[in-house]
C-alpha cells in the first residue's frame, strides 16, 4: 500500500516563532504564521496537513465556529498553488472534561460538541477528519460517531504508554475492536512518547487489524533547558525509527509534539530512499 505522510507539530512551530498563548486563538491574530507553517510541512513532503483546530469547541470558545473556519481558510490558502494533491484534515481532540461516570459530561453532550466541530470543518473545506490523542474509549466513540456523521474519511488514534494502555486503561485491542466496528478509514497511535515506544507496540497492532495504520509520535520527551522546551529526538533519529516503523506495516506516518518540518522532511526522504 502506498505510504501517506502527515505533517508534524503546529504549536511547536508557533512557539518557535515567538508566539505565545493559545495556538487556536492565533488563527485570528497571526493567520500568516499558521499559513507559513502549513507551507513548510507541504514543502517537507506532507501529503496531509492538519488544520489548527485542536480543542476548538463551543464549551470553551464562544467563537469556536469562527476559529475553525479561519483555521480551514489558512490551510486552504497554504495548499492553493500546489501542483500535487495535498489534503486537509480537521483536527478533533478530547474535550478536556471527563465523561460520566468519571466526570459530569454525558456522552450525548460530548457527541453534540464533536458534531458541531465536525460540521463546521466539513462546511469549510476539510477533506477528512483526524480524531487524535484520545485516551478514553467512550469519548473516542462519541468523537468518531460525530466525525462519521459528516461523511468524510475518518482517521482515529489513541495515546498509549509503553505497556500498550491509555491513561484510562484502554488497550490496543479495545481500540481496534471499537474503530473497526465504526468503520474508520485508518487507525493508530499518536503523541505521548517518541517513535521507539510505538515501534515496540506496532507488532500487536499489525496483528490486530487489517486497516491502514497511522503512527504520529512525539519527537521524544520534552526537557526544559534555560526555560525553553526541547525534545530529544533529532530529525535523523526520528527518520530512522519511522522508516523501521514503515517497514513493519505502517502505511500513514507523521509527527506530533516537538516534531518540525525537518523531522517530516527527513522521514519522507528516508522512506522514499528505502522504498518503505
Amino acid at each position: 500500500m502506498e505510504k501517506l505522510f502527515f505533517d508534524g507539530g503546529m504549536g511547536t512551530l508557533l512557539h518557535k516563532q515567538g508566539l505565545t498563548g493559545d495556538p487556536v486563538r492565533l488563527n485570528l491574530t497571526h493567520g500568516e504564521s499558521v499559513v507559513d507553517i502549513h507551507r513548510q510541512y507541504i514543502h517537507a513532503g506532507a501529503d496531509i496537513i492538519t488544520a489548527n483546530t485542536f480543542g476548538a469547541y463551543t464549551h470553551k470558545y464562544p467563537d469556536a465556529e469562527e476559529l475553525i473556519a479561519s483555521a480551514l481558510r489558512h490551510a486552504r490558502e497554504a495548499t492553493a498553488n500546489e501542483t500535487r494533491t495535498v489534503r486537509i484534515a480537521l483536527d478533533i481532540c478530547p474535550l478536556g472534561q471527563m465523561l460520566e461516570p468519571y466526570g459530569d459530561m454525558t456522552c450525548d453532550e460530548a457527541y453534540a460538541l464533536f458534531l458541531e466541530a465536525a460540521q463546521t470543518g466539513a462546511a469549510n473545506g476539510a477533506d477528512m477528519v483526524l480524531v487524535e490523542t484520545f485516551y478514553c474509549i467512550h469519548e473516542l466513540e462519541a468523537a468518531v460517531h460525530a466525525a462519521k456523521a459528516v461523511n468524510l474519511p475518518v482517521f482515529a488514534t489513541m495515546t498509549f504508554n509503553e505497556k500498550g494502555r491509555t491513561a484510562m486503561g484502554a488497550s490496543v485491542g479495545d481500540m481496534v475492536a471499537l474503530l473497526e466496528g465504526l468503520g474508520v478509514n485508518a487507525l493508530g497511535m499518536n503523541c505521548g512518547f517518541g517513535p521507539d515506544i510505538y515501534k515496540g507496540l506496532l507488532p500487536d497492532l499489525v496483528k490486530a487489524t487489517r486497516l491502514p495504520i497511522l503512527i504520529q509520535p512525539n519527537a521524544g520527551l520534552p526537557v526544559i533547558i534555560d526555560g525553553q522546551t526541547h525534545y530529544n529526538v533529532t530529525p535523523a533519529d526520528f527518520a530512522r525509527t519511522m522508516t523501521e516503523i514503515a517497514a513493519m506495516g505502517c502505511t500513514h506516518l507523521g509527527g506530533c509534539c516537538g516534531t518540525t518540518p525537518e523531522h517530516i522532511e527527513a522521514m519522507v526522504a528516508a522512506c522514499k530512499v528505502t522504498g518503505r
